[in-house]
Order: structure tokens, then sequence, then C-alpha cells
């Protein structure tokens, strides 16, 4: 029986390649042959994780939007002096984590779209996978009561 029939085939293949030179020939009808064994898994390397230009390590995109849009929250107010209204905005997330180019899609007030980009500025976010990445968000504000 050949080893490759004794170990699952994706284990198959990295083992008789990493012991083709071992191979002995098939059994002579007058030898017994020698009970069948796996090899042991050989150990691998972990993968290099990817990095961030800052030497940390790189997050999928779906955390990195998570954290993105948690950190532009914690700047936007619910109730805004500059009244009531909505601001859609795109933007680009440089290697360092910070915003720097802004554009607004669609506002019903230049007053809050200033906001919009105040807020914007002062993000302070992780280092995006890819190394940038643009992205858009649509902000509501309520007016502040009077």
């Amino acid at each position: 029986m050949k080893l490759a029939q004794l170990v699952p085939l994706a284990a198959a293949l990295a083992v008789c390649a990493a012991h083709a030179e071992d191979a002995k020939p098939a059994p002579t009808p007058t030898q017994t042959p020698a009970p069948a064994r796996a090899a042991a898994p050989k150990p691998v390397a972990p993968a290099p994780q990817a990095t961030a230009p800052t030497g940390a390590p790189v997050m999928s995109e779906s955390k990195f939007l998570g954290a993105l849009y948690t950190a532009i929250a914690k700047k936007t107010p619910a109730e805004s002096p500059a009244g009531e209204g909505e601001v859609t905005a795109s933007f680009h997330v440089n290697a360092q984590g910070k915003i720097d180019k802004v554009t607004i899609d669609k506002t019903t007030s230049p007053a809050l779209a200033e906001t919009v980009k105040k807020i914007l500025s002062s993000v302070e976010a992780p280092s995006p996978p890819g190394g940038s990445m643009d992205v858009g968000q649509t902000f509501k504000f309520r007016g502040t009561p009077k």
C-alpha cells in the first residue's frame, strides 16, 4: 500500500515530496511488509503578517471601517447649531490614517458641509489595509433645541 493512500490527499503530496528520497522498492513476495505508519506532520512557520507603514499589523477592511466610523461618530455631534440637515461626503484616508481629501457630494446646508469638513479633518484612524482607502458617509444632524 502506498503512503499516499494512508494520508489525506492534502498532506499526501507534501509528504511524498518531502520523502521522495526515502522511497523503498516494493517488498518482494518473500518479504513481510512492515506495518504502515503516517509521517509526523512537519511544523509550518506562520506566514509573515502584513504591517502598516508604522510597523503595526494591518487590520481587515471591515475592522478598519468599524474603527474609522467609530472615530467619526465620536467627533460628530447629534445636534448642530447650524441647524437640521444632511451631508453626504466622500473622503480619502491616507496610509497614516488621516483624512486628507474631502468632497461634499450632497448637502442641505453649506454651514453643515463646513461642519462635516471640520469633523473629518480631526479624525484619527488606524492605517487602512492596502495603504489608503476612499470612503463615503452620510451625516444627519438635528438642530439645537431652543
